[in-house]
């Protein structure tokens, strides 16, 4: 999946094992497997662009370093209850539960991110649902409309 001019490495994903697509309930796309994956295995290895700021499709790699990745793991929905692991210090993806062939890869934004490129509702509907997803390291925007609407459909006062 990613161009030649990444060089090449056994680990990096194909288009024989992952394909990305539009998920159903979400506006966004996704990463869907070909195969399946046991846990602690390794599902792939990263490349991208190395980028100071973050973007909608970048992860974090440390503080001001983002890897900015438009053929793979950039397109990972974001789930409180993950199917995935991001080794970003090694730049490698393992499984941390059984993930089956056409299941998508699922991370949890706040694993890789201090300060979200904009926060939003969670849809991931687990039994772990935080709700509103935020990096790490913030809060969520009380004074944005999307997060009052989320409070009001919650009944939640502020």
């Amino acid at each position: 999946m990613y161009p030649e001019c990444y060089g090449y490495n056994p680990l990096f994903p194909s288009r024989q094992d992952f394909k990305i697509v539009k998920r159903d309930h979400t506006s966004g796309l996704g990463v869907i497997t070909f195969r399946s994956f046991e846990p602690g295995e390794v599902v792939a290895a990263l490349a991208g662009e190395i980028i100071s700021q973050t973007t909608q499709h970048s992860l974090q790699i440390e503080n001001g370093v983002h890897l900015l990745d438009l053929h793979f793991c950039g397109y990972f929905l974001h789930s409180c209850d993950p199917n995935v692991h991001l080794d970003m210090r090694n730049m490698m993806v393992h499984a941390i539960r059984p993930i089956q062939e056409g299941d998508h890869l699922l991370m949890d934004y706040a694993q890789t991110e201090d300060i979200l490129f904009r926060q939003f509702r969670c849809q991931c509907n687990s039994g772990q649902c935080r709700g509103w997803i935020t990096g790490r390291a913030e809060t969520p925007d009380t004074s944005s409309a999307a997060y009052q609407e989320f409070l009001a459909s919650r009944k939640v006062i502020v």
